[in-house]
């Protein structure tokens, strides 16, 4: 890894996400590299079966309600990098989770991406998705994942 390259950290805000967030503050500090924060927005649709009067209006309220979200978590992110004296730069993007991660990963040429995993089973990966999954699947440079600390700690106790 050269401290030229960016890393790249991945997040929605959840708590394993604020997990990797320390992984990758950590790995900027020590690799003297730049970091490249992306979050994105995700478009959220009411229930399923009502396109009633004022649908549009609420989607559009609920999408500047997420955009807002994402804004101040990737505001609240910059404070503490730059605070920690780690250059740090922030993106909001719409669409896929892993297409839009992978696509700026690519943009930035990153030397890593650093993403969280909430540590979901199999049968719940499967009807969700995972993004983790998803980024170690298709992107452009070295994926670490991290996992949730206390699910760390329960597969070491079961090894």
């Amino acid at each position: 890894m050269t401290a030229m390259r960016p890393i790249l950290f991945a997040t929605d805000g959840s708590p394993s996400a604020a997990e990797a967030q320390k992984e990758a503050f950590e790995l900027a500090q020590r690799l003297d590299a730049p970091l490249v924060v992306v979050s994105v927005v995700l478009t959220v649709l009411p229930a399923v079966g009502y396109a009633g009067y004022g649908y549009s209006n609420i989607v559009s309220e609920l999408t500047l309600a997420e955009r807002h979200r994402v804004s101040e978590l990737l505001a609240s992110v910059e404070e503490v990098a730059v605070a920690m004296g780690i250059h740090c730069t922030t993106v909001a993007v719409e669409g896929f989770a892993v297409e839009e991660i992978c696509r700026k990963a690519g943009e930035y040429d990153a030397q890593l991406i650093v993403v969280g995993s909430h540590g979901w089973g199999a049968a719940r990966r499967f009807l969700s998705g995972s993004v983790s999954t998803g980024l170690v699947h298709s992107a452009p440079c070295p994926v670490l994942v991290v996992r949730p600390r206390e699910q760390a700690d329960l597969h070491e106790a079961a090894a």
